[in-house]
């Protein structure tokens, strides 16, 4: 099971943030990016160009969640690697 931690919050409006979450586990760690769109939409991002490639309309998330829950269980589970 993996550990997961928001090492930095971006807010671009009061109920929209992009999140750094930093997951790990006993061996190896990985940094992703969540757009979390008012409580109702995450978007998860493996690397900071396709966040940005995201607000261009040139991208799409890597992984979509509706509740943060979900979003939660991702974390703790998602295969790292380097």
């Amino acid at each position: 099971m993996n550990t997961f931690k928001a090492v930095h919050t971006e807010y671009l409006r009061p109920s929209r943030t992009i999140e750094t979450v930093l997951v790990s586990n006993e061996k190896l760690s990985q940094v992703f990016f969540v757009y979390n769109y008012e409580g109702n939409s995450f978007r998860v991002f493996k690397n900071h160009l396709d966040l940005i490639l995201f607000f261009q309309d040139k991208a799409e998330a890597d992984y979509e969640f509706g509740t943060e829950l979900e979003l939660d269980g991702f974390l703790g589970e998602v295969n790292l690697s380097h």
